[in-house]
């Protein structure tokens, strides 16, 4: 049987080490370097293992969706969106009602000036 699962694999101590030079290109390291506090391949090591337990997908898993549905043309999908929840349209709708009841007046002193609300 062959196989034509296309695969990823991630080395994830070369990936840390590329990142960590691509964060630190701007920044004077010498002195550190000099020092051996810099990052060492122990440190990248430490870094890299960390990650192999809280590495998420989920940048890859939306890249991965955002494909899908552009090569199926669907422009909009809803997926992963939160409900408002229950009783949510009817307390909006409350606080609309008690904006009608108060207006908005400027409390003013020497230092600073606050809008409180008003009972009309």
């Amino acid at each position: 049987m062959i196989d034509d699962d296309i695969k990823i694999s991630i080395n994830l101590n070369k990936l840390v080490e590329e990142r960590a030079k691509l964060q630190t290109q701007y920044g004077d390291y010498s002195r550190e370097i000099c020092k051996g506090e810099y990052l060492d391949g122990n440190d990248l090591d430490r870094i890299a293992t960390g990650l192999r337990d809280t590495l998420t997908w989920d940048a890859l898993y939306t890249m991965v969706d955002d494909a899908i549905l552009d090569y199926l043309g669907i422009k909009e999908t809803h997926y992963g969106e939160i409900q408002p929840e229950p009783g949510r349209e009817a307390y909006l709708n409350d606080i609309e009602k008690n904006k009608k009841q108060f207006k908005m007046v400027d409390l003013v002193s020497p230092a600073w000036t606050i809008q409180v609300p008003m009972r009309k």
